[in-house]
């Protein structure tokens, strides 16, 4: 008589000094009907966490890594021939929810990843502009890979170069990732839930959300720049609203010819391109009528600083 063998997955979490939600994620993965093999905190910051919750081991980082070198250092260093990695921001729905990913995980997959979710009283305690920045994440997202919890076959990360191989400047390091590991084969996205319980500063503004939306145009930029149209391909370009602003892009050059209706146009556009910050109820909301074309400009200069970046690797072909 023989009997199964469980397989080694090696859960891989930065913290970067912060022991915030970790107690609570710790022991839902530890609750899991296939409980991981081990669980792995990287920290990188100047003041390392002093106390790891028990059942963890605590792996420190060179003194200021980023998010990207932290998930290769805990990859390298991590013992299972599967990784799953995490944000301690996030807990599994279920106590199947790893057990439910592993049986998804079938041989022609590479990765199966999970389905994100923001949850709606977490939204609410947003300041104004902390809920117009994350709008558009509320309820569940499929995402594609988001590092928050996505189980990957190890010896594929590690035959495509693990993470960082994306310029540190950047966001969209988990876009990449995943049009790296499609080219070695299919990247599966799951029914199994995550519930990111996503912290926020409650002094967020309007500069704080035209900075981070420059940021990830930037990063589009460069993603498109290696990767062209293929760009389709991740789970994320399903959502047409978050994309919308992208497609505004191509009146711009005849703006100077028709600028009446080719302006009219962009106004409307602009703010159809973000009408899930319309949800918010505040006596604010009328001021996303002139805020929203601000954003799809600060997009569109992102994006084009974003072209320039040259890819740290060429695209691998499948």
């Amino acid at each position: 008589m023989t009997t199964a063998v469980s397989p080694k997955i090696s859960v891989v979490i930065p913290i970067f000094g912060n022991e915030g939600d970790l107690p609570r994620l710790v022991a839902a993965l530890q609750s899991q009907t296939l409980p991981p093999t081990e669980i792995l905190l990287v920290d990188g910051s100047p003041k390392p966490l002093a106390t790891p919750p028990p059942g963890t081991r605590l792996l420190r980082n060179q003194p200021g890594s980023l998010l990207g070198e932290d998930y290769d250092f805990g990859a390298k260093n991590a013992t299972g021939d599967f990784l799953l990695f995490m944000q301690q921001d996030c807990v599994p729905k279920d106590a199947t929810a790893l057990e439910r990913m592993f049986r998804q995980l079938t041989p022609e997959r590479v990765s199966v990843v999970a389905l994100v979710t923001l949850p709606e009283d977490y939204f609410r305690s947003y300041n104004f502009w902390g809920q117009v920045l994350m709008a558009r994440w509320l309820g569940c997202v499929k995402q594609g890979v988001s590092n928050k919890f996505d189980l990957h076959r190890r010896e594929v990360v590690s035959r495509i170069g693990w993470m960082q191989v994306w310029p540190p400047q950047l966001a969209g390091e988990d876009m990449d990732l995943f049009m790296r590991l499609r080219c070695q084969g299919e990247v599966f996205v799951s029914d199994v839930e995550v519930m990111h319980y996503h912290h926020q500063r409650a002094t967020m503004g309007a500069g704080d959300v035209l900075r981070r939306h420059f940021r990830l145009a930037e990063s589009f930029g460069a993603l498109f720049r290696k990767w062209g149209f293929a760009l389709r391909r991740v789970p994320y370009a399903e959502h047409w609203s978050h994309h919308l602003g992208k497609y505004l892009y191509l009146l711009i050059p005849l703006l100077p010819f028709a600028p009446l209706p080719v302006g009219l146009a962009l106004f409307v556009g602009s703010n159809l391109a973000n009408f899930e910050a319309w949800r918010v109820r505040s006596w604010q909301t009328p001021l996303l009528l002139l805020f929203n074309p601000c954003l799809f400009v600060a997009g569109l200069l992102g994006t084009l600083l974003g072209l320039r970046h040259r890819p740290l690797c060429k695209p691998l072909e499948r």
